[in-house]
């Protein structure tokens, strides 16, 4: 079922050009990546690069997760959905199946970003682990972001836009050291960036080490997911 479900998904990525283009903007992050960063490195102060190492590395996941919610909407206005249900396929396995995609995905994109990035350089081997682990998990919370409240491209375009958001507050986790970041803890997106700033940024903060970040993360992105997922399924009557 699933290498069926992905064999669809990919033949539909390259039938429609928006969903080429997205699925080749990782790769030209990569490669702007490799030699944008060494020239900020050298050349720029140290919280630019640093904002842009978050950027980049947050990023990759949100294109999928656009891949699969725009395709979800797909699934949506061809009736897929509704046909599934009349299936022996349970139509939640298919979704779920969908988002394991764009999870899997992220987590490639990730690794290609880190390398060609060179963040390996700057970050310990459990830190980068527990990166491209956490990281992906953007994709499928974004996907259910847009259809839970998005009923057609258009309106997934809308939601998708005014969620940019998510992904920039995320950088203020450089900034906030103390007692303050708890604000902005239910935000999926921040438990990356403060392992990434963990290693990064030679301060003290809140939290004494990155695996209770990243087992904190988890939680979180769990139930963000969760309570997303709960919204679509509710609006889709599945």
């Amino acid at each position: 079922m699933f290498i069926r479900v992905l064999s669809h998904e990919l033949r539909s990525f390259f039938r429609d050009k928006m969903y080429t283009f997205l699925m080749i903007y990782p790769i030209m992050m990569a490669v702007v990546a490799y030699f944008l960063m060494p020239y900020l490195r050298e050349q720029a102060n140290m919280i630019a690069s640093n904002i842009v190492t978050v950027v980049f590395i947050l990023l990759n996941s949100f294109m999928f997760g656009a891949i699969i919610g725009f395709s979800l909407l797909d699934d949506q206005d061809d009736q897929v959905l509704l046909s599934l249900k009349i299936a022996p396929i349970n139509v939640r396995y298919y979704v779920l199946i969908k988002l394991l995609i764009s999870y899997i995905l992220g987590v490639i994109a990730t690794i290609l970003i880190i390398l060609a990035g060179r963040f390996y350089d700057a970050l310990s081997f459990k830190d980068l682990l527990f990166i491209t682990i956490l990281t992906p998990f953007q994709g499928p919370i974004f996907a259910l972001l847009i259809n839970a409240f998005a009923n057609n491209k258009v309106e997934g375009f809308v939601i998708m836009k005014m969620s940019g958001i998510i992904l920039l507050v995320p950088i203020a986790a450089l900034f906030l050291t103390n007692a303050t970041e708890i604000l902005i803890y239910f935000l999926p997106g921040f438990w990356t960036a403060r392992i990434v700033s963990f290693s990064l940024l030679p301060v003290d903060f809140l939290l004494p080490s990155t695996f209770i970040y990243f087992f904190l993360g988890l939680i979180v992105n769990g139930l963000v997911g969760l309570f997303f997922y709960k919204l679509y399924i509710r609006r889709v009557n599945i």
